[in-house]
């Protein structure tokens, strides 16, 4: 796993998503060695490439869920003060159960899956670097 792999994963989304992923990616890998330090664990390619892939999916995963979240959250808000509604950016509609809405939610709970599948989602919500390294040196 690595940045490559992480491109190649990514590939399919839009490329202004794509982008903010592997530039977070990037930045981590830039900072792998004093992650690693801070760690007490020595510096290994193969656990900062992992670490790396994880920060990618992990800033995706946020990136995924906080759209899901402003578009569910205004949807109950509105639902509530207006017992109904209908949001359009246009052709869009950004509603409440609406297109870009099932949308969100498809996609989250199949990243989601992934990560479980991959045993990988304690280290892509909200686990520290720091341990994440720990885990991944220590063989999980």
């Amino acid at each position: 796993m690595s940045i490559r792999a992480l491109s190649d994963a990514i590939s399919e989304l839009p490329y202004g998503l794509s982008e903010q992923v592997l530039s977070y990616a990037r930045s981590l890998d830039v900072a792998a060695p004093e992650i690693f330090e801070d760690a007490g664990v020595p510096f290994s390619r193969e656990i900062a490439d992992t670490l790396v892939f994880i920060a990618g999916l992990r800033k995706l995963l946020s990136i995924v869920d906080s759209n899901y979240r402003v578009i569910d959250n205004v949807g109950a808000i509105l639902e509530n003060q207006q017992g109904g509604f209908s949001v359009r950016v246009g052709k869009a509609d950004l509603s409440r159960g609406g297109d870009y809405h099932q949308a969100l939610v498809t996609v989250r709970n199949e990243l989601v899956e992934l990560l479980s599948e991959y045993q990988i989602l304690q280290f892509a919500q909200s686990l520290p670097y720091v341990d994440i390294v720990r885990e991944l040196a220590n063989g999980r």
